[in-house]
């Protein structure tokens, strides 16, 4: 077991930042219903890495699952009951999925406001007249401030886009960057973007840590993660040599609770920076790097494997909070006054320096 997840973090190590995958091992379990349903429950107890800190008991989880299982179920009826006992780790990282369905965990924001609104936006303060690529909606607002949008770290862009749009900000007061809604991706592209806001060759923005065994409790000590300039592809790679457009005056990002996973990463890695103030909701977290596991009858699980940690070793697996005095929530008329309240104090903030 040991040589196993010495194997395991080697693939982390090297995988993460875009995702992996891993075939779980176990000649003991049949590929028949009850097989299956154990496998699944074997794969999280022995990878899942937020049982303790949401004090999760997984073995009363089993207790209640599996007397629902039997051999002769549909297939239907077995990813149903799979997918309910997957709901008990309360985690939107934590999906499983077969040729026609996937499980999801939705209430890490269903039951917050929603805090964002592109038609707003776009037709209100915007004008409907903005630029747009990769991604990125952006113009130079009225009020001399830069105004960013990303829709997903999904979104690929390239080095020479950003600096593309911050030479356009150069001469602004400052720039509004709004992840509001941005459900995460690739996270390389958190870094990609963050070492645009400061001079500093390597930033220390937080940690991580990897399980090196089955026990709930089994981790290694923190590894740091930092804030720095390095190639992300071949590309990047040919002009790793070049001077980047830096942008080192004040930066509001906007979050609510739909910014999840790389997203809410882009969160706690730019709260570090001086220059940088967070406003708007709560992100949604989602704060466990994911890996996947194949199970013998051709579904897979996805599931977090290793907590990501802010600078002061918290996890930031239920969301950040805005920096302090900038919680700000859109009035419930919104969509009748068109005013959005979040873009509104940026802007207001802003204006001020």
């Amino acid at each position: 077991m040991k040589a196993k997840y010495i194997s395991y973090i080697a693939a982390l190590l090297f995988l993460l930042p875009v995702q992996s995958c891993y075939i779980y091992e176990d000649k003991d379990i049949v590929d028949d219903a009850e097989g299956n349903f154990d496998m699944l429950w074997k794969i999280c107890d022995e990878y899942y890495c937020y049982f303790d800190y949401k004090n999760i008991d997984w073995d009363a989880v089993y207790d209640k699952y599996r007397p629902q299982v039997h051999n002769g179920m549909t297939d239907d009826e077995l990813f149903e009951v799979c997918a309910n006992m997957l709901g008990e780790l309360k985690d939107g990282h934590v999906n499983l999925y077969n040729d026609y369905d996937a499980s999801k965990y939705w209430k890490w924001f269903e039951e917050y406001p929603e805090n964002y609104s592109a038609r707003i936006v776009k037709e209100n303060y915007l004008n409907n007249d903005y630029h747009r690529k990769s991604g990125f909606i952006y113009k130079v607002l009225p009020q001399n401030i830069g105004y960013m949008h990303y829709d997903a770290f999904t979104s690929e862009f390239s080095n020479e886009l950003l600096d593309h749009i911050l030479t356009q900000f150069k001469d602004c007061k400052g720039i509004i960057i709004d992840i509001r809604n941005n459900g995460g991706g690739n996270m390389l592209n958190v870094n990609k973007i963050a070492c645009r806001f400061t001079t500093e060759e390597k930033l220390l923005c937080g940690y991580k840590i990897y399980k090196t065994g089955p026990g709930h409790s089994e981790f290694a000590d923190t590894v740091p993660d930092y804030i720095e300039k390095k190639a992300h592809n071949l590309a990047d790679l040919a002009n790793d040599k070049k001077e980047t457009v830096k942008f080192l005056k004040d930066v509001v990002i906007l979050s609510n609770r739909s910014v999840y996973s790389a997203a809410n990463d882009f969160v706690r890695t730019m709260k570090v920076l001086d220059n940088v103030t967070i406003m708007g909701d709560r992100s949604g977290g989602g704060g466990g790097l994911p890996c996947n596991f194949d199970m013998p009858n051709g579904w897979y699980v996805r599931l977090s494997t290793t907590p990501m940690l802010d600078i002061d070793k918290v996890h930031t697996e239920f969301g950040i909070d805005p920096t302090e005095g900038y919680k700000i929530d859109m009035a419930a008329d919104a969509h009748i006054t068109g005013k959005d309240a979040i873009l509104d104090k940026a802007i207001e903030f802003l204006s001020a320096k």
